[in-house]
């Protein structure tokens, strides 16, 4: 145990968009640091210092007067950052969105011990009425909102709020400048290559937020995103832009684990597609010109493009490896490639005779629980795995628990989100009767099965949507399904895959007429209702 005579701990929490300050007398919870490093942009070729302690990994980087340390969180999952930012004179600290208080406050601890930063209290209990709250307007607890361009000081540093409502309305991007040394927090509103998702906004304040608000920061400010998504965010891009620099992006992915604080605002502009709404080659593949549009479609292409592309070769037989465990949609895209990807299942190759069997495949079988529900046993697996992508564990709970924040998320990864802010909160108030913070799979199974019953498919609604998941295959391409465009699937996702079963895949998705007649919409289509795809 230690005693230190502190007084605050400031806390920008960019997801919330608060600044939280708050005391403590709680010194149990606290690791090591790692070293300072000069804070600039670290060349691809540059081996990165890989720290790992305990179950931690951290990065530090630091400038001339402003540290900024990365602490990954939830890795495996969502792969969340916090980061702790110092004054190098007064040692005075603000810790950035530490969503995972048990993976920040180690790093704390050490760096206290060590005397290399200032904090001036030790964690507590938030919400206390005598401290300021800082944030957007409609957090819980907020005693104060910083304007848009408003300013405040951490020792020599210069913080200013930046507003980027879209991904959330309260959502604040925080700037920091310490002399010529420049870096942004972003949040979930800009991510390395991608941005994040429309939430509670449009195309077009996500189009303010980035390509005027954050691009209007000096080009050589360094991007500390909320999440490391860049690998999957790169994949997107290499399938509507062929610049140089996405490629670049590509290879320095492929070959370092952190990317946060490794590029600029200008390197943005050049290789994150979100930021190039005016590029001609991204107006072709979106189909638009407007830059609100052509930012509408890469975001519905975006969504769609992770779930089709990368489940279409993780669905198929012994691929080369198994992707991570990622936070995805499980929308009518993915039911579409399960449902052509199943018919490898359920019928033998055209082009190949069956071995010998003495029985027929097992069929899927719904569980007690689906046939309870009226659920297909497809839609019963979506729920498992939306629930599991999100779900923690907890003794007791064979299935784990799925934190109450994470509800939204999960629902809108099943495709079935809640239609209102009021219906969210009767959802709430059924799976978790008790403010635990949590909700048990089989309320959770039930509350989906009512959106599925509920979900309306009318005649052209249906038809965009098979017409949409069809397009993602050709690449917004008239014509069928061929054998090239399976192929650039598999080149924009970097999968060594056996061409004789891509091949299969249109045989048997078009009843053996040939690989060179390719896959039609209405086929396509057929598959889909044959394996019970849609309701």
């Amino acid at each position: 145990m230690i005693s230190l005579d502190l007084a605050l701990v400031d806390r920008i929490h960019y997801k919330t968009s608060q600044l939280i300050r708050y005391p403590s007398n709680d010194t149990s919870t606290f690791k090591s640091t790692s070293n300072y490093r000069p804070m600039y942009r670290i060349a691809a070729s540059r081996p990165f210092l890989k720290q790992k302690i305990g179950y931690l990994s951290s990065a530090l980087v630091a400038s001339r007067a402003m540290h900024i340390q990365s602490i990954p969180m939830w890795e495996g999952s969502s792969n969340n950052y916090a980061y702790l930012v110092v004054d190098d004179k007064s040692k005075d600290a603000v810790i950035v969105d530490p969503a995972n208080p048990p993976e920040v406050a180690p790093i704390l601890k050490d760096a206290i011990q060590a005397g290399k930063i200032n904090l001036t209290a030790i964690l507590a209990e938030l919400g206390n009425p005598k401290l300021d709250i800082i944030g957007g307007k409609d957090c819980e607890g907020v005693t104060k909102t910083p304007g848009h361009g408003e300013t405040f000081k951490l020792g020599d540093i210069t913080f200013k709020g930046v507003h980027t409502p879209c991904h959330t309305q309260d959502s604040i991007c925080f700037f920091a400048q310490d002399g010529n040394d420049k870096a942004v927090f972003t949040g979930d509103t800009l991510f390395i290559g991608g941005c994040g998702r429309f939430f509670e906004g449009n195309a077009e304040e996500m189009h303010e937020a980035l390509n005027k608000r954050l691009a209007a920061l000096p080009d050589d400010t360094v991007v500390y995103p909320g999440h490391e998504y860049t690998k999957a965010n790169v994949k997107f891009a290499a399938s509507v832009s062929s610049r140089d620099a996405v490629q670049n992006l590509h290879s320095f992915a492929e070959n370092n684990k952190i990317t946060t604080g490794k590029f600029t605002i200008g390197d943005e502009k050049e290789h994150n597609v979100f930021m190039r709404v005016q590029d001609p080659e991204i107006q072709k593949q979106t189909g638009e010109s407007e830059p609100v549009a052509v930012m509408a479609k890469l975001r519905e292409m975006k969504n769609n493009f992770n779930t089709v592309l990368t489940h279409c070769f993780c669905a198929m037989p012994n691929p080369l490896s198994s992707p991570p465990r990622i936070r995805r949609d499980i929308n009518y895209c993915d039911r579409a490639v399960t449902a052509l990807n199943s018919i490898k299942v359920q019928m033998p190759p055209k082009r190949k005779a069956p071995a010998a069997s003495g029985s027929a495949a097992p069929k899927t079988r719904q569980s007690k629980l689906a046939k309870e529900h009226n659920v297909t046993p497809q839609e019963e697996a979506e729920i498992r795995e939306a629930f599991s992508l999100f779900a923690e564990p907890m003794d007791g709970e064979k299935h784990g628990v799925l934190p109450i924040d994470d509800v939204k998320s999960a629902l809108i990864a099943l495709g079935v989100p809640p239609s209102s802010h009021a219906e969210l909160k009767e959802f709430i108030s059924i799976l978790d009767p008790e403010n635990d913070g949590y909700a048990t799979f089989e309320p959770f199974f039930a509350i989906c099965a009512l959106k599925f019953h509920t979900r309306e498919h009318d005649s052209d609604a249906h038809r965009a949507e098979v017409e949409e998941a069809f397009r993602l295959f050709t690449n917004g391409q008239d014509g069928p399904i061929t054998l090239a465009h399976l192929r650039r699937v598999a080149a924009v996702l970097k999968e060594d895959v056996d061409e004789e079963l891509l091949k299969d895949m249109i045989l048997e998705a078009n009843g053996g007429v040939g690989v060179a007649r390719g896959v039609g919409v209405e086929e396509f289509d057929g598959v889909m209702k044959g394996a019970g795809v849609w309701r």
